[in-house]
């Protein structure tokens, strides 16, 4: 059978696909970028075609599940697939709307396509709803990032790894399968195929440990307890020998027929909190845009409030001076999702922000998560701007957090790989400078551009415009504004 491919592969992308497609388990350990998806969709189609399956689940964090059902799959499918996707949200699976439409997916005569989050798959009914799923078609289970269940104690990694033994076919998503040590492959793997680790007499989690590494008995001084101390890892070139046979490790700079610039988009969901002062905005922006009392400046001022509540904070102002006051801290979603994206992210990367708040809260996440990062906008003095560059550049720093219309111009950082856009300016000039601050003569690696986007909100019409080289005043109106909010 010739394979219907609907979009091109790159040359890694097609060799893979032939080594891997009727492997039942396989690791895709490949940097964001690299076109991991495309590998895995490919893959699915290229199984349901030869009738191996008929579904694909697909399990990643909350926001990247979607982009599976509005994106990859119709993106990358062949298009004589009769599919049908099912976004499963935990927050409407107890509708009778959405019960209806779960049962009505299941019954789909043609590829079904579930994505949840992993969030999701921990509720009794989406639990309940993978069960019944994997009982009743043949599939695929894919986890996408799937160092979410490195760490084997948590009731997570515990409930994936029991589903996961009942799926036909299992495939795991990551760039990053060692975030913090070696002992974070044992329950992806673990994933995949429990016989990989038996096969070394490696039963459990601890005879993992003991197997790769040295240990040592140690006290805590504080409470006088005896607790084993990790002395030095041991047996490596054996565990990297064990992945190879189940995984392939693909990096940006392995890659020769990459575009120079790669572009993707991690969506999140606004919080409770977001979602309702988003809401209220929303309703009383539409009644002034009746009204007749919104103009184009008025529209631009509006779309920076509603920036300002998809980045966790809202301005609250004098009724009277029209002065700010204070700023009310909100449940930030965006923060939570820049975390996401950094720890999956190797390498050095600049992170963009539009306000000062958005900078102190990406270099506190740095901080949280032991990464060294630097800071460059308006509150940086010009001896710190140096010294930020030549650390970045030169030294430990593995994040440069800035502002574009402070950095954005002038400034070489072709150490970074990876350009994230916490949020978006609407200035078309500062997008194209800022892109270009990695995408600079000595950079010799493709760079991904990653735009972290509040689902549903002015994000992604802002996104949209600035990529396609449009300035965001020129094209929203008071009259357009309906659209994009």
């Amino acid at each position: 059978m010739n394979y219907p491919w609907k979009t091109e592969p790159f040359d890694h992308q097609r060799e893979w696909w032939e080594k891997t497609r009727t492997k039942p388990s396989w690791a895709v350990l490949w940097e964001q970028g690299t076109g991991k998806s495309k590998l895995t969709v490919d893959t699915v189609a290229d199984l349901y075609l030869r009738d191996k399956i008929d579904c694909l689940l697909v399990v990643a964090p909350n926001g990247v599940h979607r982009n599976w059902i509005v994106k990859e799959v119709p993106e990358h499918l062949p298009d004589e697939i009769r599919w049908r996707g099912l976004l499963w949200t935990s927050a409407k699976a107890n509708n009778v709307g959405a019960k209806r439409e779960a049962a009505d997916a299941l019954k789909h005569n043609g590829l079904l396509v579930v994505a949840m989050s992993y969030d999701a798959m921990m509720t009794k009914l989406g639990e309940a709803f993978v069960t019944k799923l994997l009982s009743e078609r043949a599939t695929m289970m894919v986890l996408d990032e799937s160092a979410r269940i490195k760490n084997p104690k948590a009731k997570r990694t515990r409930k994936v790894l029991g589903k996961g033994k009942a799926a036909k076919f299992r495939r795991i998503l990551t760039g990053t399968p060692v975030a913090n040590s070696p002992f974070d492959v044992f329950s992806q793997f673990q994933f995949l195929d429990p016989s990989i680790w038996t096969s070394i007499g490696c039963r459990s989690y601890t005879a993992f440990k003991n197997y790769f590494g040295v240990w040592e008995d140690a006290m805590d001084p504080r409470s006088g307890r005896f607790y084993k101390n990790l002395v030095r890892y041991r047996n490596l070139e054996k565990l990297n020998k064990i992945v190879e046979q189940v995984g392939c490790r693909v990096r940006k700079d392995d890659v020769l027929d990459l575009p120079p610039k790669l572009y993707q988009t991690r969506p999140f969901d606004l919080s409770a909190e977001q979602a309702r002062l988003y809401g209220q905005l929303a309703n009383d922006l539409y009644v002034r845009i009746e009204a007749g009392e919104v103009d184009a400046m008025l529209a631009i001022v509006q779309l920076i409030r509603f920036q300002q509540v998809a980045s966790g904070f809202l301005p609250i102002s004098d009724p009277e001076t029209g002065e700010e006051i204070e700023v009310k801290q909100l449940d930030n979603a965006r923060i939570r999702c820049f975390s996401e994206v950094i720890e999956d992210t190797d390498g050095k990367f600049i992170a963009w922000g539009k306000f000062a708040r958005d900078i102190d809260d990406m270099v506190a996440a740095c901080e949280a998560l032991g990464i060294e990062a630097v800071r460059y906008d308006g509150r940086t003095s010009p001896e710190d701007r140096a010294d930020a560059i030549t650390r970045f550049q030169e030294g430990t720093a593995r994040a440069f957090i800035a502002n574009p219309a402070a950095a954005g111009e002038g400034l070489t950082l072709h150490a970074a790989t990876t350009v994230i856009y916490y949020n978006n300016s609407f200035k078309l000039t500062e997008r194209l400078q800022s892109e270009d601050r990695a995408h600079r003569i000595g950079q010799e690696h493709p760079v991904l551009y990653v735009d972290i986007t509040a689902s549903g909100t002015v994000d992604e019409k802002i996104t949209a415009a600035l990529r396609n080289k449009l300035d965001v005043a020129s094209v929203v109106t008071g009259d357009k504004l309906k659209d994009w909010i």
